[in-house]
């Protein structure tokens, strides 16, 4: 391929005019093709969309918005899929999306402008999205929980949508796609709705205040009939049924998603859903015959200490109410999303399952916030040797819905993960590596592929995909602040100048990311992707965590933040990258690529459009 070089005799150091980008995304695909790439991912948190318009204060992959951000990635930084985070049901006051429910997606994801179209039956006007709930939103850059889940917020909304909802004649297109989706999805669709019914009998949200036998509908796999049948007759204050105002939610979240998959597809991006391995309270009390009514999965913090997290399944009923638990969820996963990244994939594989500690009917917590327990002294064992639930609940699901093994990630870090690997050895999923940890031996990638001596590495490129860092935690700015110790093998690695990356964060961070594309697959976080130091999850916190957004203008941000050495360049990293493969030489290629990279290496941000409007250099 030949690129024609542009006139650039007036430099301003901007962002790439049209013209420019052509040209530009020309030689990302021939780099792409000589170092033999595969998956270039962004991983991002439904919540960390921005709004260009209306902001109720927490973003959505649902909106316009998303597909516009999914675009820029694409044509500045290659990216060809994006990993979206658990898209499951939180609260204000359980914000994580790694305690959300495994089937139910969230109300606050749902994009309410889009309520206004005729293919959602017009279930909102114009007048109710100029509400302050749509409008009063100051902070762009951070979530705003509290305006989501406020008396008048997001539910206030979606109750208005289906009080005209149920208005629709019941032969109108809406109405026998809402009949169609609860028959599809009756595994697991009106258990959920049937929680929040009990829930607002009992007035909690938390079974564990609610009355004996609601609490234990679901202790047998056929139900509590009688009660189940009462439940259904609930209505809340506004005179709404409870069991199908909350199918109606999921109906429209479910629509939403759909639709914004095959938008996302339509621009040539897959989407991976995120399967959190834990289970909500909502999850537990829906299929409770499938768990252990007092064993949690855990793991091992350090000094004897044990770390409980959620419900865990009853390993002895793999045959029975837990494999078909396991099974459905996968299920529906695959049917979501284009592949799926399993969270803490281990838990699967060889389990690690504690008892809660208890002091006076309370869970104990350590001053990290840990939920502490002791490790049960016999521990689940997996029929074949780890393999079965991998292969005949997770696969199956896969090949049932057409799904690639390879878009399977699993995440072996953390926990039993060592002894995990050579239970998914030969079964084409790909394993989760980051870089973070990196040193002369263990998680470089030189040393990562094909290598006999220890069983993180006897890898291969299209085994696994690596990044700088997990989903969630530190930035790579902030790895690189205190990160001097992997200049060494960087620069041995990429024919770089150690004493360079150890005296420059920048230089360091170009370095780290350039890493990632010596092999074929590749993910960041997209704090990282546009140069913010913000981390998405500080452990242990409320205040301020699980809220980094894009800002609306993340484009002009993105660009200022390249010419100070932050963010993805991925020209500059392709270049590198390519320089690696021949031994630190050079050639016509890279030297496009280095052209290019500087350019958006310069002073003077602007976005596409300035640089349109002002003509530089077209």
């Amino acid at each position: 391929m030949k690129v024609s070089y542009i006139n650039y005799s007036a430099s301003f150091g901007r962002a790439l005019n049209s013209k420019e980008k052509i040209e530009y995304e020309k030689v990302q695909k021939e780099a792409r093709k000589n170092l033999g790439l595969d998956k270039t991912t962004a991983t991002i948190f439904d919540f960390s969309v921005p709004s260009s318009e209306k902001d109720t204060g927490i973003g959505t992959s649902f909106s316009q918005d998303a597909q516009k951000l999914a675009g820029f990635l694409k044509s500045m930084c290659s990216i060809n899929s994006i990993q979206l985070q658990p898209q499951g049901e939180i609260s204000n006051y359980v914000r994580s999306p790694y305690s959300g429910t495994g089937f139910s997606l969230g109300m606050h994801i749902i994009d309410l402008t889009k309520l206004q179209d005729e293919s959602y039956g017009a279930l909102l006007t114009q007048e109710d999205l100029n509400s302050p709930y749509m409008t009063r939103n100051s902070n762009s850059e951070s979530v705003n929980y509290d305006n989501v889940f406020a008396d008048d917020g997001q539910r206030a909304m979606l109750q208005k949508a289906y009080s005209r909802f149920k208005n629709l004649d019941a032969n109108s297109k809406l109405k026998k796609e809402f009949e169609l989706f609860k028959k599809e999805n009756s595994y697991w669709v009106e258990k959920d709705a049937l929680y929040e019914a009990a829930a607002f009998v009992n007035g909690s949200k938390d079974m564990r205040t609610w009355n004996e036998r609601d609490k234990n509908i679901f202790a047998t796999k056929e139900g509590d009939q009688p009660r189940i049948a009462e439940l259904k007759c609930v209505s809340d204050e506004a005179g709404n049924n409870v069991v199908d105002f909350e199918e109606f939610i999921q109906f429209i979240a479910d629509k939403q998603q759909k639709e914004s998959k095959a938008k996302f597809n339509s621009q040539g991006i897959d989407i991976y859903g995120d399967c959190q391995i834990g289970f909500s309270q909502k999850d537990f009390w829906a299929h409770k015959s499938a768990f252990y009514q007092n064993y949690e999965f855990g793991c091992d913090i350090g000094n004897g200490k044990y770390s409980c997290w959620s419900p865990a399944i009853n390993f002895d009923k793999l045959d029975g109410e837990a494999g078909e638990l396991l099974f459905n969820k996968f299920d529906l996963f695959f049917k979501r999303y284009d592949g799926v990244r399993i969270d803490a994939a281990w838990q699967l594989i060889y389990p690690m399952i504690c008892e809660p500690w208890h002091d006076n009917g309370k869970d104990v917590f350590d001053n990290n916030g840990n939920k502490l327990g002791r490790k049960l002294d016999h521990q689940p064992k997996i029929k074949n040797n780890g393999q079965y639930i991998i292969k005949n609940i997770v696969l199956k699901a896969a090949d049932k819905n057409h799904v690639p093994h390879n878009k399977i990630l699993l995440e072996l870090l953390g926990g039993n993960s060592y002894d995990s690997l050579d239970a998914v050895k030969n079964l084409d999923t790909n394993l989760i590596h980051i870089t973070r940890y990196g040193g002369e031996k263990w998680g470089r990638v030189k040393f990562y592929e094909s290598r006999g001596d220890n069983k993180y590495q006897n890898m291969h490129p299209g085994d696994y995909i690596i990044g700088p860092g997990t989903h969630d935690d530190y930035s790579l700015l902030e790895q690189v602040e205190n990160g001097k110790e992997r200049a060494g093998y960087l620069a041995k690695d990429l024919h770089l100048n150690k004493q360079e990356l150890e005296n420059s964060q920048q230089k360091l961070s170009e370095a780290v990311f350039a890493e990632l594309f010596t092999t074929k697959n590749q993910f960041a976080t997209l704090p990282d992707i546009l140069g913010s130091r913000r981390r998405i999850n500080v452990p242990n916190t409320l205040d301020g965590n699980w809220s980094y957004r894009a800002a609306s203008d993340y484009e002009r941000q993105y660009f200022q933040n390249l010419a100070q050495g932050k963010g993805l360049n991925i020209a500059d990293a392709y270049s590198k990258a390519l320089k690696a493969k021949h031994n630190g030489r050079g050639s016509a290629l890279t030297d496009k690529l280095d052209y290019f990279a500087n350019i958006l290496k310069q002073d003077g941000p602007m976005t596409t459009e300035d640089a349109d409007k002002l003509n530089v250099n077209a």
